[in-house]
């Protein structure tokens, strides 16, 4: 959607002759393209050649405009810049992030909004002075959710589609041809980052127009349009037999089905542009996220099975890995010195980080740095194992290892996601953290109106997840694990400090840097990395937070357990909780699910884990309250739902 000076002043144009009993006829080609670009948004209708009158939707932006102008939100159109985007994209990306947080832009993006009068400052007795999005912008957007673009493409744009990069990419990238991208964005086929439109993509729908462009045979003018669409859904429904000769031999012509009647790529593509297009199915924004550490254990593990081959005694461990990490050079481990800066921070709110620099520099070994910090009370073995054990909980929880029972211990291995990220991304481009947002950055271009903010696109071109305007094969490769994997949930003890403070919406990062100490920034950004990428919420582009559905149920389900815990939700925990819901009886009206005592054992052995693991992570459950003697409690239940919410 693309409203600037010209289509409002086509649209005045249109109402000013339907007043007066006249049908707008525009007899100059040049003077009609706006006009026709409304057409595609649906804004306006035309009768006849260059005759156009208002859509319902039409007459309603022309009175939203009216309006806003008569109370002084905008100045009229005779001001504006000729190149003004009063509505685009972005905008609407704009207004959909702060409806979903409560109707706040935040700082981020609400001058872009005030600009265009959509946002105004509130005064509110117990809330203060600040700045929420008007109705003005909530009818704009319902104009946006409800209307449905008119798609047709000619064979001069399905060539300026097919040859440009999908993006993300800034926007200087985005190929010349006249009125080519507006047109796509009548269309919704081009999406603009918040809040100065830096970066374009295709958006999902124009992803899937560009693959049917690239698949098909360009044998018209029109080479896609929505009779093409409709007579290969009557294909799909009713057989060959209900469509009429001359659309079989034009589906064919196009390349989209084949002789037979069965359909081809580009057909295949055409029908997943149906599926966007009418019914606006559009998966939701999942992302990923490792840590050095993660990455470095992944390596280790099947080093560790190497050795196997030769000693049998020798299995991944949780101590056998601990072991692998402590024999090597801390200078082996360069990568991992910031994961373990942070790591210190938040486990002892280290505040002196030159120092912490220069201990770096001193150290050898793995094992001198955790006895430097934790040699009091002779804690460091513990430190360091609670340490690989976290990461192992991550990599568990984002389905890369899995743990089961090997005589009598916890072992662990690669599932075929885990030996994807080692194999296709890590041993190519080596250790780096894989950051959410980076991912995220990927996987919006395949929403509606999606584009990632310049902070996203520049962190997925620093770790090489796009470049050139194209995702690269590491940022597909992260994109879809996002989608492919079954996440088992997971909170860290810092992660869950970071959760009791964040309401569900309504909820600024810079909120969350001011709830803490001002050292542990770094802390808090890595932290609410994992809390996205486990699904639990979402950043949106004008960096609200805003908690999902499953974030909800976690946070409720935590918010008695002590925050000195340490990984009060792990993978094993939920193995546990699966388990025992299996082998118990379910008591809706208590909101419990009891086990009777032969039936522990069985659920033992359904959890995969050695009898040790599962009592020693059934006692943290109990600590918790998501366990109680002989059932399950209410919170336990509300994390298996949020397992479940996770994985739709």
């Amino acid at each position: 959607m693309i409203l600037r000076k010209e289509h409002i002043n086509a649209l005045l144009t249109v109402k000013a002759e339907e007043e007066s009993g006249r049908a707008c006829y525009i007899k100059l080609h040049a003077e009609s393209e706006p006009f026709i670009e409304l057409e595609f948004q649906n804004l306006l209708e035309q009768r006849n050649p260059l005759e156009f009158v208002m859509t319902y939707w039409g007459k309603r932006i022309v009175n939203i405009y009216t309006e806003m102008v008569e109370k002084g939100l905008i100045d009229p159109i005779s001001d504006w810049d000729d190149r003004f985007r009063w509505i685009g994209s972005e905008i609407i990306a704009m207004i959909d992030a702060s409806v979903r947080n409560d109707d706040l832009p935040g700082k981020y993006i609400q001058d872009e909004l005030i600009k265009r009068g959509f946002a105004q400052q509130i005064k509110e007795e117990k809330k203060g002075t600040f700045i929420k999005v008007n109705e003005y912008a909530k009818e704009i957007y319902n104009i946006y959710k409800n209307s449905r673009p008119r798609l047709t493409i000619s064979k001069d744009l399905a060539h300026y589609i097919s040859n440009m990069p999908p993006g993300p990419a800034e926007t200087s990238m985005l190929p010349e041809h006249g009125r080519f991208p507006i047109l796509m964005e009548s269309m919704r086929l081009l999406s603009f980052s918040v809040p100065q439109s830096d970066v374009y993509t295709l958006s999902g729908l124009g992803q899937e127009v560009q693959q049917v462009i690239q698949n098909m045979a360009p044998a018209f003018e029109t080479v896609i349009n929505e009779d093409y669409m409709y007579s290969l859904i009557k294909l799909l429904d009713k057989g060959i037999s209900a469509l009429t000769t001359d659309e079989i031999e034009l589906l064919e012509a196009l390349a989209f089905i084949d002789k037979d009647g069965n359909i081809l790529k580009a057909g295949e593509h055409l029908l997943h542009v149906y599926h966007l297009w009418n019914e606006k199915a559009y998966r939701p924004v999942k992302t990923f996220n490792l840590e050095t550490l993660d990455e470095e254990i992944l390596k280790i593990i099947v080093e560790i099975w190497k050795k196997h081959e030769q000693n049998p005694e020798i299995v991944p461990t949780v101590e056998e890995i601990v072991h692998y990490l402590l024999e090597k050079p801390l200078k082996e481990y360069k990568h991992l010195k910031e994961f373990y800066g942070r790591q210190l921070n938040q486990a002892l709110g280290y505040q002196k980080k030159e120092e912490l620099k220069k201990k770096f520099e001193e150290l050898f070994t793995v094992e001198e740095l955790f006895k430097h910090f934790w040699e009091k009370g002779g804690q460091w073995y513990e430190k360091m194992y609670d340490t690989v054990e976290e990461s192992l909980f991550t990599l568990e929880a984002f389905d890369l290892i899995v743990s089961h029972e090997q005589n009598g211990k916890r072992v662990y291995k690669l599932t075929e996601y885990g030996k994807e990220v080692l194999l296709e991304d890590i041993k190519v481009h080596g250790i780096r953290d894989i950051h959410a947002p980076a991912v995220k950055a990927v996987n919006i271009t395949k929403t509606e109106f999606g584009a990632p903010n310049y902070q996203w696109y520049k962190e997925a071109e620093e770790t090489h997840l796009i470049g050139g305007g194209y995702p690269t094969k590491s940022g597909k490769l992260y994109g879809e694990l996002s989608y492919k994997i079954k996440r088992k949930p997971h909170l860290t003890r810092f992660e869950l400090q970071i959760l009791h403070k964040l309401p569900e919406k309504g909820y600024l990062v810079d909120d969350i840097y001011n709830d803490f100490d001002e050292t542990l920034k770094e802390e808090i950004e890595f932290g609410l990395n994992k809390l996205e990428a486990r699904g639990f919420l979402d950043i949106l582009p004008n960096n609200a937070i805003v908690l999902t559905e499953a974030g909800k149920l976690i946070k409720k389900a935590t918010s008695g357990v002590p925050e000195g815990l340490g990984n009060p939700v792990n993978p094993l925990i939920v193995r546990i909780l699966e388990a025992l819901a299996k082998v118990g009886n379910l008591y809706v009206k208590e909101e419990k699910v009891r086990i009777l005592p032969k039936n522990w054992e069985q659920a033992i052995k359904l959890s995969g884990l050695d009898k040790e693991t599962f009592e020693k992570e059934l006692a943290v459950a109990r600590i918790a309250n998501y366990i109680g003697k002989s059932s399950i409690n209410e919170a336990g239940l509300l994390i298996l739902k949020a397992y479940e919410l996770i994985n739709q």
